[in-house]
């Protein structure tokens, strides 16, 4: 452990920010009141952050600030401003999702750090390096990754490299998800989560319901035993997650992190020499973690017990909260009678049990609220009344109200003693920063003390009146030692300190006092000016998307006044698979996105040949998420396929980078909608890096993808039909369901039928599993589909407007794209226009965001 790693905290307001602080954190990460990915947290005001700033500042704390939502053009200056302001405040970071955001700030303000946000999807060796290029100091990697690869990763960048330790974990990959957006139109792009992940959902084959529960949502992970392992790694900053949460769980969580950092930093200095990174995993194991710290880990917030998440492999339904979606606190005991006439509720303990404590009583129904509450009356079973009770006690517990059944679960959902001690560790300022101090006090010359910090700032503080001769006492060295090192309230703490000074001379300890406090000003004042950027800003107007693009002030303003002169768009096919009796040289489009395996296929090699001689171009399809075996398949095949076919479409940052790794920089790349171009800004970053064009965000409406669907060498494309993805997980809700899905023991339960996820309105998500790495995605249960407004869509001065097949038919294929050329060219009245409407819309549609944004 060369380098002391990163405790990395969350706090989404002051008390959290404080309670982070004062319990241990190395640096701690809050939003504004702008652009950050916790909408609903309490976030910082200006005053406020500043505030933050300079407490933390001052007592060696660093301030990541998260910017880790895309951007609309709308809205690109003034997030370039804001982190400008916050930059100049002292921010030391900042948290980025948008591609285009990361790019104006390195342009438009002098040295400003940036850091990749896991929501960026980073999950490769490629994807990091394609953001070192692009100027990115660190970057937080996907949840999703396994302890190998984050180590393949560390060792072979210079980037820092964060991982989440603590917290809740997210189905989707991170960026990924569109559901609560398409569900309910809050996008957890923007920080509106609504958190659909957690509803009640059914599995279904066949439209036969198999299992009903919280199917997709996963337990907190806990990677408290393995952080000597992810140290060896070369993971730089361990990240808590946790801003929605209280600042007694910050304090908690954040102080037992700190506590098992700091013992297994002692560890490794007690090893002989230094410990480099790839040492022997045995020699560096790590400090054995006490059940009392487990407890309290599992007391603050949990959901059914921790998991590792996948940082040991695959787990299946070991890492889910299939009962419940919400904190279930620790384990009680069991109900034994109830008194309906009191409220009162018999249980045997197996657990501790104080007044004020809050628990819950499961009913063992799914989805039916459990009856519980805050005690107020403890009384055992003797009949006396006690303010505690242990394990093993059997009590009367009160007030309790609901229907309770007997030999029902109990469990503690918060204790009142844990968290009066987790608040009262942040209810004073007792975080100190260590210092060196040198006193000087000599005949004829004014007292100084000096004080200097590790971070190399100095200041010096000057008495007010020369020492006098010593009349009885004089001063000794100790004295004036142990007056000296009291810091008091002052964020030092005094851990070396020189004395230098004459014989029988003497000033008082007021005076001495004074010194003291004045140099420990001096330095608070001055560690607060370090943390400020020592450059100049240099925000510059030309760098905003309002002055970047003149073609802007040409475009339209509302959807109603789409009248921009252009050329019809041409038509695009997206397959997420190809049928077995397709012939893709039926399919009426310009252009067709075709998966790898299906490209490798021989017949479908055969029509694609056949396709591409009629002037049709075939773009080989590489979704956001490949790994494992789909990474070894488009490395193997990368060549054959570029002989096949016009280029690529590719899903992830990481994936171009690796295509151009292989291919060379001449390679033709696409970019899919899963690179999230919600900004002109965005839209240039890709083409700067290479790419022909790029599929537009779904979560844009009509008037902004105008304003960036502009024509030029650059391909815009917008979706106009299909089911659109609104999940990739690395999960598979069929095999952890009904398939005994973990590690070796898939029963490829998805080659059996046809799954979809049910939710409480009925509405059926579609479900397709990839066998090959166990992966899933869910798309919509409506259809998008807007024939209204189609016109309006063509004028926006879209390159291609793309229509996606997942579960249609091959003639249904055939059809719609017929359909959407017809529409193009102005018929749409024809009998068979109609009646492949009626169709579409008898399965349900949405106009998803065309009309309304995010």
């Amino acid at each position: 452990m060369t380098k002391k790693i990163e405790l990395l905290a969350p706090a989404g307001n002051y008390a959290a920010f404080l309670a982070a602080v004062e319990n241990g954190a190395d640096a701690v990460y809050m939003g504004g009141k702008l652009l950050n990915a916790r909408q609903f947290a309490g976030n910082f005001e200006d005053e406020e952050l500043q505030k933050a700033i300079d407490y933390a500042h001052v007592r060696g704390v660093r301030i990541l600030l998260t910017l880790n939502t895309l951007v609309l053009d709308s809205e690109m200056q003034e997030a370039v401003e804001y982190a400008a302001r916050a930059y100049e405040m002292g921010a030391d970071a900042f948290i980025i999702q948008d591609a285009g955001l990361a790019a104006n700030l390195k342009k438009a303000v002098s040295g400003i750090p940036i850091h990749a946000s896991t929501q960026m999807t980073v999950y490769n060796l490629e994807g990091v390096r394609a953001l070192e290029k692009a100027g990115f100091e660190r970057v937080v990697l996907a949840r999703e990754l396994g302890i190998g690869e984050i180590r393949e990763i560390c060792r072979n960048t210079g980037l820092e490299i964060e991982i989440f330790v603590h917290g809740a974990l997210c189905i989707s990959y991170s960026g990924q998800c569109l559901m609560s957006s398409m569900i309910g139109g809050r996008s957890g792009n923007r920080g509106k989560c609504a958190q659909p992940c957690r509803m009640y959902y059914s599995l279904a084959r066949d439209g036969k319901n198999l299992k009903s529960s919280y199917l997709l949502s996963p337990k907190d992970i806990c990677y408290i035993d393995h952080l000597a392992e992810l140290v060896d790694a070369g993971v730089a900053s361990f990240k808590i997650e946790g801003r929605m949460k209280s600042p007694e769980y910050v304090a908690t969580v954040v102080g037992i992190y700190r506590k098992y950092l700091d013992l297994l930093r002692q560890e490794q200095r007690k090893l002989p020499g230094e410990t480099p990174v790839g040492a022997n995993q045995k020699q560096i194991s790590g400090p054995g973690v006490s059940e009392q710290d487990r407890h309290q880990l599992l007391q603050s917030f949990n959901r059914g017990g921790f998991s590792k998440g996948y940082l040991l492999g695959k787990t299946g339904p070991d890492m889910m909260a299939y009962h419940k979606p919400k904190n279930w606190g620790t384990y009680l005991g069991t109900a034994l009678a109830r008194d309906r006439s009191t409220n009162s509720v018999k249980i045997r303990l197996e657990n501790t049990l104080g007044n004020g404590d809050g628990i819950e009583i499961w009913s063992g129904k799914v989805c039916e609220e459990s009856p519980g509450g805050i005690i107020t009356k403890i009384v055992l079973d003797g009949g006396k009344q006690v303010k505690r009770a242990n394990s093993g006690d059997t009590v009367w517990v009160s007030v309790i109200r609901g229907n309770i059944e007997k030999g029902s679960r109990v469990y503690k959902t918060s204790d009142k003693e844990m968290l009066e001690q987790a608040a009262a560790s942040f209810a004073k300022p007792s975080r100190k920063a260590d210092i060196k101090a040198a006193f000087k006090m000599k005949a004829g010359k004014l007292p100084e003390l000096i004080l200097e910090d590790f971070n190399g700032n100095i200041v010096s503080a000057r008495g007010d009146s020369l020492p006098e001769k010593a009349v009885n006492r004089p001063l000794t060295g100790d004295r004036i030692s142990e007056q000296l090192k009291k810091m008091g309230s002052t964020p030092f703490n005094v851990v070396e300190l020189k004395i230098e000074m004459d014989n029988d001379i003497v000033i008082s300890i007021s005076e001495l006092n004074n010194i003291r406090r004045r140099a420990a000003e001096l330095l608070e004042n001055k560690r607060v000016l370090a943390g400020k950027p020592k450059h100049g800003l240099q925000n510059n107007p030309t760098y905003f998307p309002g002055n970047m693009h003149n073609y802007h002030e040409k475009m339209p303003v509302d959807t109603a006044d789409l009248s921009y002169n252009l050329k019809r768009p041409k038509i695009s096919a997206m397959f997420y698979h190809v049928n077995r009796d397709m012939e893709l040289d039926r399919v009426n489009a310009d252009r067709l996105y075709i998966p790898l395996k299906d490209i490798l296929d021989r017949d479908t090699g055969e029509q694609i040949t056949k396709v591409r001689s009629k002037g049709k171009e075939v773009y080989a399809y590489i979704p956001a998420v490949i790994r494992g075996k789909q990474t070894e398949l488009l490395i193997k095949n990368a060549r054959t396929v570029r002989e096949k076919t016009d280029g690529f479409l590719a899903g992830n940052i990481g994936v171009g980078e690796l295509l151009r790794d292989v291919l060379g920089e001449n390679v033709k790349l696409m970019g899919d909608y899963t690179l999230n171009v919600l900004n002109s800004s965005t839209l240039d970053f890709f083409k700067e890096a290479g790419y022909k064009g790029a599929a537009l965000s779904y979560e844009l409406n009509l008037t902004q993808l105008a304003s960036i669907a502009c024509p030029g060498d650059f391909e815009a494309e917008i979706g106009v039909y299909g089911r659109i993805p609104v999940m990739t997980s690395e999960y598979c809700p069929v095999g952890g369901s009904v398939g005994n899905a973990a590690p070796h023991r898939c029963g490829t339960e998805c080659k059996n039928g046809v799954f979809h996820l049910k939710d409480r309105k009925n509405a059926a998500f579609l479900v397709r599993c990839d066998c090959l790495d166990c992966r899933s995605t869910i798309f919509n249960s409506d259809i998008l589909f807007a024939p209204d407004l189609l016109d309006d869509i063509c004028k926006t001065g879209a390159a291609y407007l793309r229509m996606s097949f997942v579960d249609e038919t091959s003639q249904e294929v055939y059809d719609i794209v017929n359909l959407h050329r017809d529409m193009i060219e102005g018929g749409r009245n024809t009998p068979s226009a109609q009646r492949t409407m009626e169709i579409i819309r008898n399965r349900g549609i949405t106009k998803g965001h065309l009309q309304r944004g995010v």
